[in-house]
């Protein structure tokens, strides 16, 4: 797709096709954060943990819930894809959150070349990072945390285009 249509189209989807994403589409998806730009080029200081058991995303929404005061929460909105970014925890905050912004931007914007929708997901990340059972349930290595995540999936519904 040419680039200025992603960026017309591009909006946050918050209702998914229950369908998965292909194999080929989440590889796409993952090369673009790949090839963000990270603070100072430290890869390395940065992960990412893609979430497509059912299970687990049901879990995540429920702990969020917890954490939000709301048990009806849908945080992840349904996706049938996470991806979540990780930073390490000794790195600086605002590399922390700069970084986790062009990754998952890279990614959403990736997902809407390939005909997919996609969500930033801020408050999932920041409200559970402290969280001991999503970090064991997601397997966050040690030294490592929660930082952002981007919900990923087909739109329930056609997106338009937008101008600016």
């Amino acid at each position: 797709m040419e680039f200025s249509k992603v960026m017309k189209i591009r909006q946050s989807v918050r209702e998914f096709k229950e369908e998965q994403i292909s194999k080929e589409d989440l590889d796409a998806v993952l090369d673009a954060a790949y090839l963000s730009p990270v603070a100072m080029g430290k890869f390395e200081d940065a992960k990412l943990l893609v979430v497509q058991d059912k299970e687990k995303i049901a879990r995540i929404n429920e702990e969020a819930g917890k954490a939000f005061g709301d048990e009806k929460a849908k945080p992840t909105y349904g996706a049938p894809t996470v991806i979540y970014v990780l930073q390490k925890k000794d790195s600086e905050d605002i590399l922390i959150g700069m970084n986790a912004a062009v990754i998952v931007n890279n990614m959403l914007l990736a997902a809407y070349d390939r005909g997919l929708g996609g969500c930033y997901l801020m408050g999932v990340s920041q409200m559970l990072y402290k969280n001991d059972t999503i970090n064991e349930l997601l397997g966050v290595p040690e030294g490592f945390r929660t930082c952002a995540a981007a919900a990923i999936g087909i739109p329930a519904a056609s997106l338009e285009e937008r101008t600016a």
